[in-house]
């Protein structure tokens, strides 16, 4: 029973194959005006070549070194805008830099520093990580204001 359609199937793929395989296909029109492709000619009608491969064009170098320029062109003018929209970090106001520098003060003189949030009210006290992670930050805050 297998060798039934398998004979038949791979005939019929070998007859596509070279279908697809040849030199010359033939475009035309029918009557519906719906356009046609073959291998073979139609009888009675008007048909004409298609050609379905070529060599590369003669100027493809100079097209692929025109599209790189380009590309290179673009990419130049992206990163000119990126740096041309870049706003420039503002100065932050005295106030806020002087309540930082008070901040840095508090921290290094006093040894024990209480902290109240100030969503809930709640005191609590620095241990040493806390309060260096703290330093670190405010004098990371401080940079800004040079």
């Amino acid at each position: 029973m297998m060798k039934r359609i398998t004979i038949p199937l791979a005939l019929g793929l070998l007859m596509a194959a070279t279908q697809v395989l040849a030199s010359t296909f033939y475009r035309w029109v029918d009557d519906n005006g719906v356009t046609h492709y073959s291998a073979t000619p139609p009888e009675g009608r008007a048909s004409e070549p298609v050609r379905t491969w070529g060599k590369p064009s003669s100027d493809q170098p100079q097209a692929l070194e025109a599209l790189e320029q380009r590309r290179e062109a673009r990419d130049e003018a992206r990163q000119e805008d990126a740096t041309a929209n870049t706003p420039a970090t503002p100065k932050p106001p005295e106030e806020y830099c002087a309540q930082h520098r008070e901040n840095l003060k508090v921290l290094n003189e006093r040894p024990v520093v209480r902290r109240t949030d100030p969503e809930t009210g709640e005191v609590t006290t620095l241990d040493a990580e806390q309060r260096e992670a703290m330093i670190q930050r405010t004098q990371d805050a401080l940079k800004a204001c040079s």
